[in-house]
């Protein structure tokens, strides 16, 4: 018997559930030992966003367990395979690149990692053209950090890449106008997309 027939929509269900249930506990945890307030005198802590994020995991997934306790959900009487070949070999690359991703994180930094990971995962599963995905693979990482540490104030991990973005603080939290900054984030958001074209247009 091959190990996609031996992964039933009843085992998945509960083992997914319960790794969850885990990884959400661990989340809590981890972002608990950071400020999870958020008031009108303090600006959002850093552990807001991921404690009742995983919290809301946590609940859905005790609700999942619970139904497949009580047999009250088609999954948890499925005995059918959960995946045929071709899917597994998908599942099997993300998880893979997944874990990639969460190890470079912690010495590429996410911004960087993200490029790598995206360009790869689109690469491999979408048909899409190379310049497509390198607008998308670098432009997605800009948005990330502006929405992260540009308006909610919360540092991402950034590893041996941090110094690269001194002078970006800098700019943030120098004495520049609101109109320069919209101007500075506009053009940055615009430049992958600009050079992907200049490139593909004068360099053949």
């Amino acid at each position: 018997m091959s190990i996609t027939n031996k992964i039933t929509v009843k085992r998945a269900e509960i083992a997914v559930a319960v790794i969850l249930a885990l990884c959400s506990i661990a989340l809590m945890i981890k972002s608990a030992e950071n400020r999870i307030t958020w008031n009108a005198e303090e600006n959002m802590g850093a552990g807001f966003l991921p404690f009742y994020l995983s919290l809301g995991m946590f609940i859905c997934t005790i609700l999942t367990i619970i139904k497949f306790v009580l047999k009250r959900s088609p999954q948890s009487k499925d005995d059918s395979p959960f995946i045929d070949a071709v899917a597994f070999k998908f599942i099997a690359v993300t998880i893979i690149s997944l874990v990639v991703l969460v190890l470079a994180i912690g010495y590429l930094g996410i911004y960087f990692s993200l490029i790598f990971f995206l360009a790869f995962y689109l690469r491999y599963f979408s048909e899409k053209s190379i310049s497509f995905i390198t607008i998308f693979a670098i432009t997605t990482p800009i948005l990330t950090f502006l929405f992260f540490e540009w308006m909610l104030k919360i540092p991402l991990p950034q590893g041996v890449s941090e110094p690269l973005f001194y002078p970006v603080y800098d700019f943030m939290y120098g004495g520049f106008s609101f109109a320069v900054k919209m101007i500075f984030i506009i053009l940055t958001v615009l430049l992958p997309t600009a050079l992907v074209f200049l490139t593909s247009r004068f360099i053949k």
